[in-house]
Formats: structure tokens, C-alpha cells, sequence
């Protein structure tokens, strides 16, 4: 039904070209391909363009009547289908650290900078779920830690993830990521200035802030892109497990879509996103107040660091399968 759709039109329901569609049915054909022999089976291509339409619209109402009818139950049998098929295959499309070639300066000061850290809520009919997120300069999603309730601290949620334990055994030397506030300083995390004093601390965290600006653009274009993440569409009534596998497949769909160079075409009237969950908080005070303390960057030099501020291991909901790489979090 959908082959008469113009190219506009099939991106603003689907946030994907009849191409890129075309080339998940190939890719997922064997795992979405019904083993009954029914002969009323869903047609894979029914299957992954239903699943695009919810993670698009986050609206099943919207799904099953653009998807030729189907029933409620038939299409949340094609989503669980769709996001296990996809969960399989999600090395191919996020992986961390990045090549040499994409581990490049960031705004123009950052040299050897592996990534951008930050957190996002997911909002679901439990509280919600911090979800951190890793992005290259470029905007493309390189780790994803998808697996911890809302609650817990971004500094925590970090700490006890399989990048932070690469990071601290295997980082190459001149690398690190950036991230806010929120994160812990470390030898290989490099984060804004708590109380700068001068122009040259005062430059670093305005470099800094425009380095970060780069995440935020990309995790405000994730959830313009499938708005089933964004609040204002509603929680997501699922159970946690479920809501990591819906949050990893949109990120494969995001790269998949940068990769093609997409254009992000929305109905008009589209809201901007919402995030409602509370504001992220500051990391614990910082003994002498970062000023050279173990700040190890392009800008300030090594040094003896501040104490190290453990936190216990948070509870986790349950990943939504290895990411079959160096970082194993989503």
C-alpha cells in the first residue's frame, strides 16, 4: 500500500527512506519471517513498518491504522519481533570507541576526544530510565547504556558500566570523553569547571559547553525523530526491559538514518520534545575545586587529582542484550 507514498510522505510516517526500509527487510527478513506456514502470516515488510510507525508516532492507534489494519495484538507481536531481530544486530550500527578517522577534534578545541557523554530519561509507567548516551562529533551514537532505572545518579550509571571499565584499563593515550556536570572528574573524562577563576578557565568551560552542544542536538533530534521517547507523547506502558529495547532501537534507526543522510522531515504542528523528569544533579563537590586537580586534557595538565568518589552499584532493570563489542551496556 505504501509504494504509491511520496518520498516526503514515507519519511514522516516511517523517519526512514524506502531504501533504507527496504534494507531492514532484507537485513531482519530471517528473523521476522513467520515459521508457521499460515497463509495469513504477516508479510515481513508489514512487520518492520508497523514497528517504524510506533517508534515514529509513539501512538499504536497511529500504527495499526496505517499498517493495512492489523489488530492491536498483532502489532505488538511485530514490535517484540521487530526490536529482538534488530537488538541482534545492533554491533553493526553502534560501537564504541570509534575509529581513529571519527575520534577527531570536537568544536574546533578538543583534540582526541573519543565522545560526548550524556544522559537522557526515557519516561514509562515506572518512574522512568536514565539512559547514557555517547556521541561522536558527527552526531552518530557510539555506546548506549540501556539498562538503569531513572533514579540513579548519571555519575553512578557511569561508573558501574562496561565503558567506564574500558576506558579505565585500555584508553589510548590523548583520548577522552567529554561530559557535564553531572560525571565525576577522571583521567579520562574531562568536565566543566566548577568555579573558574580567569579568562583561560572561563574560555575552557565555554569551549566546553559548545563541545556538549553537539549531544544535545542529538539526543533533542532522537526524540523529534521517534517520538515514542518523548513525554509529551505520553509514558511508554511497557515494562523496563521492553523500554530498553525500544530506547536501542532508536538509536540504530538514528545512525541508520545519519549514515543516509536523512532528512528529518515532521508534520506540521509537531510539538517540540518535552522532558519532564527531574533535572539532572550536580556531581558530589570537587576537592580543590578542579583547578589542576587531575584535570588531564588538552588545556590543563596532568596532576595529583582529587579523592576518588566511589558509588555503590545501582539497580538495574535489565539490558536489552550485549552489544557484541568492546562495551557490552546495552
Amino acid at each position: 500500500r505504501d509504494r504509491d507514498l511520496g518520498r516526503d510522505r514515507v519519511l514522516r510516517r516511517y523517519r526512514l527512506d524506502k531504501a533504507a526500509i527496504a534494507g531492514l527487510c532484507r537485513e531482519l527478513g530471517a528473523d521476522l519471517e513467520s515459521l508457521t506456514g499460515r497463509s495469513h502470516a504477516l508479510p515481513v515488510a508489514v512487520k518492520v513498518t508497523s514497528a517504524l510507525t510506533f517508534l515514529a508516532s509513539g501512538s499504536f492507534q497511529t500504527a495499526t491504522r496505517d499498517s493495512t489494519g492489523i489488530s492491536q495484538s498483532a502489532m505488538s507481536n511485530c514490535l517484540a519481533q521487530f526490536l529482538e531481530a534488530l537488538q541482534r544486530r545492533a554491533a553493526r550500527y553502534i560501537a564504541f570507541p570509534p575509529t581513529t578517522a571519527r575520534a577527531g577534534t570536537v568544536a574546533g578545541a578538543f583534540p582526541g576526544v573519543l565522545g560526548l557523554v550524556g544522559g537522557m530519561h526515557v519516561a514509562l509507567r515506572a518512574p522512568s530510565e536514565n539512559e547514557p548516551v555517547v556521541c561522536d562529533a558527527a552526531g552518530t551514537i557510539t555506546n548506549v547504556v540501556a539498562k538503569f532505572p531513572g533514579s540513579c545518579p548519571n555519575a553512578a550509571v557511569l561508573e558501574n558500566s562496561a565503558l567506564a571499565r574500558l576506558l579505565e584499563g585500555a584508553r589510548p593515550d590523548g583520548a577522552w570523553l567529554l561530559g557535564d556536570r553531572s560525571y565525576p572528574l577522571k583521567p579520562w573524562l574531562m568536565t566543566p569547571i566548577a568555579a573558574p577563576r580567569g579568562a583561560a578557565e572561563e574560555r575552557y568551560n565555554a569551549l566546553h559547553h559548545q563541545a556538549l552542544a553537539v549531544l544535545r542536538r542529538t539526543l533533542a533530534l532522537l526524540k523529534l525523530r521517534f517520538r515514542c521517547l518523548d513525554k509529551g507523547r505520553g509514558c511508554l506502558q511497557y515494562a523496563p526491559q521492553k523500554v530498553c529495547q525500544i530506547f536501542l532501537a532508536c538509536c540504530i534507526l538514528h545512525n541508520i538514518a545519519l549514515r543516509r543522510r536523512m532528512p528529518l522531515e515532521l508534520p506540521e504542528g509537531l510539538p517540540p520534545p518535552r522532558n519532564r523528569a527531574r533535572p539532572t544533579p550536580a556531581a558530589p563537590p570537587r576537592a580543590d575545586v578542579q583547578r589542576g586537580a587531575g584535570r588531564a586534557g588538552p588545556h590543563c595538565p596532568a596532576g595529583q587529582g582529587r579523592p576518588r568518589m566511589r558509588h555503590p552499584p545501582p539497580k538495574i532493570w535489565g539490558g536489552s542484550g550485549p552489544l557484541r563489542g568492546a562495551c557490552r551496556d546495552a
